[in-house]
């Protein structure tokens, strides 16, 4: 155990939890959320059975079924007479395990996919005339006409046919996690995210007011199959966010 937290500061952190879901698993997903992007930190003792119950104004029976949902996923682990600890992200002592570096190790450092081939040339196409680019005032909401046609054009190219009304040219990878999470996710929407995943796109959908649900992944296995389907079946969530490239 590296810290503890009391019940009041839990209650605080979870914030609005409540939806149309069993209160036990509505609260069970809600801490879930904050183990998934950061706010819970591993190791973390959590609060008796007892005291969250009473700092939440709800049965010791329901906050008993939470914790033992939170066992069931692997998110925490009890033991007689220490209490709940969180676990780290990727799941508890059965499933911890040293992955020796290799091409197939998870390097969320390295989050991005190759670009395509041809980029580099398309980009320095259409930044020939660099007035035309910075001189100019206000912020171009989908990009460059010429630009778009350009990136259109390639998709066709490579057997997907793509025009340019049909392209949005966004200021980084980011902006368009966020304005796809904004358009895709309506408060309390559920969304399904890889463990471990990208902690800025986890933090977009968290902001437009989605409610992560995660789902466990390894570097030989990928998915947790088994899980998916419950969660998927328990949730149905509107929109998942992948990163295959790492599985």
């Amino acid at each position: 155990m590296d810290s503890r937290i009391s019940a009041r500061g839990l209650v605080a952190a979870l914030g609005v939890w409540r939806t149309s879901e069993p209160a036990y698993e509505a609260l069970a997903d809600a801490v879930r959320l904050l183990c998934l992007d950061g706010r819970l930190a591993s190791r973390t003792q959590l609060p008796a059975e007892r005291e969250l119950a009473a700092a939440l104004a709800l049965s010791r029976t329901t906050v008993a079924a939470a914790y033992r949902s939170l066992r069931d996923s692997g998110h925490i682990r009890s033991q007689r007479g220490s209490g709940s600890v969180t676990e780290p992200l990727g799941g508890g002592e059965g499933m911890r395990r040293t992955i020796a570096p290799d091409d197939f190790a998870l390097d969320l450092q390295q989050a991005s996919p190759p670009a395509w081939p041809g980029l580099p040339g398309v980009i320095a196409e259409a930044a020939t005339d660099a007035a035309s680019l910075v001189a100019r005032p206000g912020y171009d909401v989908v990009g460059r006409a010429d630009l778009r046609a350009a990136i259109a054009a390639n998709y066709s190219a490579r057997g997907l046919p793509t025009v340019a009304e049909q392209i949005i040219v966004t200021t980084g990878a980011q902006s368009a996690i966020a304005l796809l999470a904004t358009v895709l996710v309506t408060r309390g929407d559920r969304v399904v995210f890889e463990t471990p995943t990208y902690p800025h796109a986890a933090e977009a959908f968290r902001r437009a007011g989605g409610r992560l649900v995660g789902i466990p992944v390894s570097t030989g296995g990928g998915w947790d199959l088994d899980r998916a389907g419950q969660a998927f079946a328990r949730t149905v969530p509107v929109a998942a966010y992948l990163m295959p490239d790492f599985q």
